[in-house]
């Protein structure tokens, strides 16, 4: 078993060697660009404030899901934060505000510091191996920042290179950050490790940039070439479903034997060296425990309720992932769900991720996010085998995931019928990790009006939508400061 939070003490060494000021002071002992590069020790600590940036509100420490699962029909918000409830329905009265704001500067946040690490530490005089690989975990994270990026806002601003204060970078194309994005990833593939022992457990491996790869391919419908890089990662060796569900969302098994590749957290004990935690639960737990900014859809719910074990039962994958007012009684942090919600007991809440085995959620959660798993993979490989109509090797990987939940294998089914069927899987195994919007978007929900008219079928919160916002705007800040950045059409 991979040993948790490996990575976490390294990335503190690396907050540092990221930090910047305005003030205009000098200090005779303080390294700078032009001195920094110089030996191994610098190559690990730059590399680590990179992923220090993975922590950040705009990358993965808060704001993503909202873009993602709250903003697609599992999700729904009715924040007395009106800005905030505004931007999960796509709404924005002012392009910078804080929630689009911060995803855009801290997504570049961290491309600036993988520019860095990929700019300066191959002059560096050290093993090679290990130089090699470094470059190779920027590269990773440069190409999960461009995946993010193209996703959430179409054409972007492409740096590849230390920006100066000066420069004002021109907006590549969608084609052109997929291209930059696989080739990243090809790269990086080729001299990433299979695996880490000790304090570098977390680090990106040849495991996580090829399912990455696949997911590139996937969102552009490259499907064979999808299915080919999901399977390589499949059949490494290096991963297995564990076989409780729930598991994968707990503290104790954070870098499981399941894990591709996830975003590492620690709790309030690492807040005064340069780290934090995560606060998904905080600001979309159950009320009263979190803000319950975000919460699950009744659609979803009704999803998650759609089928039963052989055994007859529910699927375990929706005690995973929810809250509600269970039938015999469900806890939410040690309290009777119908004894804290009296007055709203048809109500449902995020529980995935959670630290609902205490009494209250932590700001700073330390469960890490899951950016990508194997099941997560079989099902992604699974359905570009389905548009390639390979339809029985697709079934025996939906098959695999379904015996994990105590799910009776799938019937023989058409292609149209097996597209539905993994949709659903996806739906029911991924909630919450980020990957329905994504679904939505490369099968075109997000651009045909009949398909709209569906989601707001499924989700109030798409009364308002229409294909324009199918991206989000580009922040002000960046249009008014990069003549070259123009604003996404219809904004």
């Amino acid at each position: 078993m991979r040993t948790r939070h490996g990575v976490i003490g390294a990335l503190l060494l690396g907050v540092v060697a990221a930090g910047c000021t305005d003030l205009n002071l000098t200090d005779p002992n303080q390294r700078t660009a032009d001195t920094f590069w110089q030996t191994e020790a610098d190559a690990t600590q730059g590399v680590n404030a990179t992923y220090r940036a993975l922590e950040e509100n705009g990358t993965y420490g808060r704001w993503m899901q909202f873009a993602t699962d709250i903003r697609s029909d599992v999700g729904r918000s009715r924040s007395p934060w009106g800005d905030l409830a505004n931007f999960t329905k796509s709404v924005l009265s002012s392009y910078d505000f804080e929630v689009n704001r911060e995803l855009w500067q801290h997504h570049y946040q961290a491309i600036f510091r993988a520019n860095q690490v990929i700019a300066n530490v191959p002059a560096i005089a050290m093993d090679a191996g290990r130089r090699d690989r470094i470059v190779g975990e920027a590269k990773f994270i440069r190409a999960l920042m461009y995946f993010d990026l193209v996703n959430l806002y179409g054409s972007v601003p492409m740096t590849l290179a230390p920006a100066a204060p000066t420069e004002r970078p021109a907006q590549a194309s969608a084609a052109e950050a997929w291209a930059q994005v696989e080739k990243d990833l090809t790269e990086a593939a080729a001299v990433l490790p299979a695996g880490y022992s000790g304090a570098d457990v977390g680090r990106a491996t040849k495991g996580a940039a090829m399912g990455l790869l696949g997911k590139a391919y996937l969102q552009q419908g490259k499907w064979a070439q999808a299915s080919a890089a999901f399977a390589a990662v499949r059949t490494s060796g290096q991963y297995q479903l564990l076989g409780n569900y729930g598991d994968n969302f707990v503290a104790a098994n954070d870098n499981n034997l399941e894990s591709v590749f996830e975003v590492q957290f620690g709790g309030p004990e690492v807040l005064a060296a340069g780290a934090r935690g995560q606060n998904l639960l905080k600001m979309m737990g159950p009320c009263g425990v979190g803000f319950c900014d975000g919460e699950p859809t009744q659609w979803l719910f009704q999803q998650m309720q759609a089928e039963q074990t052989t055994t007859g039962g529910a699927d375990p994958r929706l005690d995973a992932t929810l809250f509600y007012n269970k039938p015999g009684g469900m806890d939410v942090y040690t309290q009777p769900f119908a004894q804290r919600y009296g007055d709203r007991l048809g109500d449902v809440f995020w529980k995935k991720m959670g630290e609902y085995y205490k009494d209250n959620q932590d700001w700073d959660n330390p469960i890490n996010v899951k950016v990508m798993r194997l099941g997560g993979i079989m099902l992604l490989e699974a359905e570009a085998l389905v548009e390639q109509n390979q339809l029985g090797p697709a079934k025996t990987l939906v098959d695999a995931v379904r015996a994990r939940a105590h799910l009776a294998p799938l019937a023989t089914l058409t292609q149209p019928q097996m597209r539905d069927a993994v949709e659903h899987e996806e739906i029911v195994e991924l909630a919450f990790e980020q990957e329905r919007w994504l679904w939505l978007e490369r099968h075109g929900w997000l651009t045909d009006p009949a398909k709209i008219a569906v989601l707001k079928a499924h989700d109030p919160d798409f009364e308002l939508f229409d294909a324009h916002r199918a991206l989000l705007p580009i922040p002000s800040t960046e249009t008014n400061l990069n003549p070259n950045v123009h604003q996404n059409p219809g904004w």
